[in-house]
């Protein structure tokens, strides 16, 4: 149970990671990540860094893309079918290798994937017996000049370490949504390049109320949103 409305988040017994080597965080985001974390040390929070004990981020987010990208084989014309086959048996860690593999997969591989799921929500709502809330990045990149190519798994994104693929964007948000938890984005900051920089609080199933609650004290803290220079 989360601490009484009218608490301290001081109360609070909060998780967190502000990296993975899965989806490398940019330089420039982590640095204001990091500052809200130790912000909310200084104030004496609970703070607690490290994945929750079960929880396997690469097998969470393959377990997501493959319920994700079975979802894009509607309107797939059937003479595409025997190319996407053959794609998905060269699997090479690519998004589109991993698009093709769950376009053409059969039900069971779906099925699985989808007990999976059901696994990963059971894992995180062992560690929400014990926590209030979970802090990670919101994506690894700070805001981008809008893409609207129409083939996305080959658009790109430019970090101070080097060009990424668009598609990198669903990591840090496929564990909530796999789960099906509550989550939350509270501004925590901008980057060097005065670009505004969030992270993601995810909550107990079921329970919005928490991470919106923890997105409020965590502005209290590190000061909440800033419009950067010129908004």
């Amino acid at each position: 149970m989360p601490p009484a409305r009218g608490a301290r988040l001081t109360e609070y017994r909060i998780g967190f990671v502000l990296d993975d080597p899965a989806c490398p965080v940019s330089s420039d985001v982590r640095e204001v990540l990091a500052r809200a974390i130790d912000g909310l040390r200084a104030a004496g929070v609970k703070l607690e860094e490290g994945w929750p004990t079960g929880v396997k981020p690469a097998e969470q987010y393959e377990t997501y893309l493959t319920l994700l990208y079975s979802l894009f084989t509607v309107g797939v014309p059937g003479e595409q079918l025997e190319g996407l086959r053959q794609r998905a048996a060269k699997q090479d860690g690519s998004h589109e290798a991993r698009w093709a593999q769950a376009a053409t997969a059969p039900y069971r591989h779906s099925a699985i994937a989808n007990g999976r799921r059901m696994a990963a929500r059971a894992v995180w709502q062992r560690y929400f017996q014990t926590h209030d809330a979970f802090l990670m990045p919101t994506t690894f990149v700070a805001a981008f000049p809008h893409d609207s190519s129409p083939d996305i798994m080959n658009r790109r994104l430019v970090t101070p370490e080097g060009s990424r693929t668009y598609m990198d964007l669903s990591f840090w948000i496929s564990f909530a949504t796999l789960a099906g938890l509550p989550a939350t984005t509270a501004p925590v900051g901008l980057t060097r390049g005065n670009l505004p920089v969030g992270i993601q609080i995810v909550g107990p199933y079921l329970e919005d109320a928490t991470p919106i609650d923890v997105a409020g004290r965590v502005a209290e803290v590190v000061g909440g949103f800033r419009p950067p220079p010129g908004f």
